[in-house]
């Protein structure tokens, strides 16, 4: 099955849900709505959208709004509307006069290429998911398909009278981008130039040079590489949009494409594991799961790094408070709510993420940035309770003095109990398992095996050449913490700024116990736009790193 298409409307996007438990008979007149919608819509015009959800549902909003959108915008959404309600009917092509084709049969049909057909599906040919053989695959009707050519007449004649190039008119083009190539042309504007020049598309003449030049394009692909990287690791440092492109000497808006897509590509790099439960399906899972006070607030889990009996003594402490000391099934209610949103905020980022395009929104970078950052704060808090839940078993299995092992053995064994806790935390399951219990159960197994003087030799010996620390073992529960926030090192020099900046640090990244927001919820707290939100945040983050 194809990537799901992004949304760029949410009004639109929250249609599907609502029909969550609609009949099929609903579902598939709202279908036919949005398809006849996508055959009315001039894609140079602006629609309301609240003009296009009385068109699909028959219904006007509660809250009105003003929001428009661009003919070409609302024929995106409008596709991708159409795809996930057919993918709830079923259908089997057998609905419509004609049946339906898939794109390389429809692609034979025309005589085109498959590329054609989907740049066809741009502009607003309408596809459905159809089953094939048992198997949904993404097809077309044929009376969707007729109505289509016969509305782009001229779009579909160009595109079947599309030919390769002859060997007489390569070769012509060839010796014209050579020429171009040595007086300084890269081989995108030599392609620009001469597809002008001779009437031809510009990516056909593209592919052409690109398959003879090939060492040109190696040598061009390291260059646009190489800038790329420069970019990237200059905005990770905090340095302007503004300067990196006037030091390249290119645009500012190339320069965010190209780190938004380096950071899509290091996102889709990093390991997202979860555990899939039932009720992620649900009508209002997200709403309903994400909601707990345990999930929003309390995150601010200190876990101590520097010495092991700083740990202990720490642990200690907590298990003394008041917080630790009430009601076993508040605790339990509390891990149970905070591992389910945690495999929620990852599954959910995971999805958004096969969802981008190759040129991703940068709002949708956001809101995935900021579900891994919840997720990674969530496990944080997971992994200090069982942590504490560890030092019960610690002082019990020494009878109350872990302090008689060396300061090397005890650091082996926080490192062994920390290693095996961290693996709990991230396959932990609340629909199936007590999280106190698993945790008290896989320290044991720790003790057990550390008991004999022979392995807390070795292991002394292995944690001393190791040098594991607690910040390192929590990179390794959430390998994606670091990538998606930076600053995570200089969060204690946050104290130093003005209120102000700090309240704003705070509500980005959840430096305050409480959960983190995107880039939209801070800008409609601040009640401002989106671009401001992103300039105050960014005079924020500079003073904290001058700090």
């Amino acid at each position: 099955m194809s990537r799901k298409v992004a949304y760029r409307f949410d009004a639109l996007q929250a249609l599907p849900t609502a029909l969550a438990f609609a009949p099929r008979e609903t579902i598939d007149r709202q279908m036919r709505a949005a398809e006849a919608l996508m055959e009315a819509v001039d894609a140079t015009r602006e629609y309301p959208i609240d003009f296009a959800l009385f068109r699909i549902t028959g219904f006007r909003p509660r809250d009105p709004s003003d929001r428009t959108a661009l003919g070409r915008e609302l024929v995106h959404d409008l596709g991708a509307l159409v795809l996930d309600l057919s993918l709830r009917l079923k259908l089997d092509g057998k609905e419509r006069v004609g049946g339906a084709l898939s794109p390389d049969a429809a692609a034979r049909e025309f005589d085109v290429s498959s590329k054609t057909m989907q740049r066809l599906r741009e502009d607003g040919l309408c596809v459905h998911w159809v089953e094939f053989d048992g198997v949904p695959r993404v097809g077309m009707y044929r009376e969707s398909l007729t109505r289509f050519v016969a509305r782009h007449a001229d779009r579909v004649a160009a595109a079947t009278r599309f030919r390769r190039f002859s060997g007489e008119e390569s070769r012509v083009l060839l010796v014209a981008a050579q020429t171009l190539i040595d007086a300084g042309h890269s081989l995108n504007s030599a392609a620009l130039v001469l597809a002008k020049q001779h009437g031809r598309s510009h990516e056909g003449v593209r592919l052409l040079l690109m398959r003879h030049f090939g060492r040109t394009l190696s040598a061009e692909a390291k260059r646009v590489e190489r800038v790329s990287r420069f970019a990237e690791r200059a905005w990770r440092l905090g340095i302007d949009v503004t300067k990196i492109a006037r030091r390249i000497g290119r645009s500012e808006s190339l320069v965010r494409s190209v780190v938004d897509q380096r950071r899509l590509a290091r996102l889709r790099a990093m390991p997202l594991q979860f555990v899939e439960l039932s009720t992620f399906e649900l009508y209002g899972a997200d709403a309903t799961i994400l909601a707990p006070a345990s999930v929003c607030t309390g995150l601010d889990a200190k876990i101590p790094d520097d010495d092991v009996m700083t740990f202990l003594h720490a642990t200690r402490a907590r298990r003394r408070t008041r917080a630790f000391g009430r009601e076993l099934a508040m605790r339990r209610a509390e891990q149970e709510a905070r591992g389910a949103a945690m495999h929620l905020l990852i599954r959910r980022a995971k999805q958004a993420l096969q969802a981008c395009g190759r040129r991703p929104l940068r709002t949708a970078l956001d809101a995935i940035e900021t579900d891994l950052r919840w997720a990674a704060l969530l496990r944080r808090a997971l992994l200090s309770s069982a942590l504490t839940i560890a030092s019960v078993r610690v002082d019990q299995f020494f009878a109350g003095e872990p302090e008689q092992l060396r300061i090397d053995e005890l650091r082996a064994l926080l490192k062994a109990l920390a290693e095996r806790l961290v693996q709990v935390v991230t396959t932990y399951d609340p629909s199936r398992q007590d999280f106190e219990s698993v945790a008290a159960l896989e320290a044991d197994f720790v003790l057990a095996h550390f008991d004999t003087q022979r392995s807390r030799r070795a292991a002394s010996k292995h944690a001393l050449v190791d040098g594991t620390t607690m910040e390192s073992l929590l990179d390794a529960s959430a390998p994606w913490h670091r990538e998606v926030d930076r600053l995570w090192r200089k969060r204690e020099a946050c104290a130093r700024l003005p209120e102000d900046q700090r309240a704003l640090l705070c509500l980005r990244y959840g430096w305050g116990g409480t959960m983190p927001h995107a880039l939209t919820e801070i800008a409609s707290t601040l009640r401002t736009s989106i671009a401001i939100a992103t300039r105050k945040l960014y005079d924020a983050e500079s003073a904290l790193r001058r700090a």
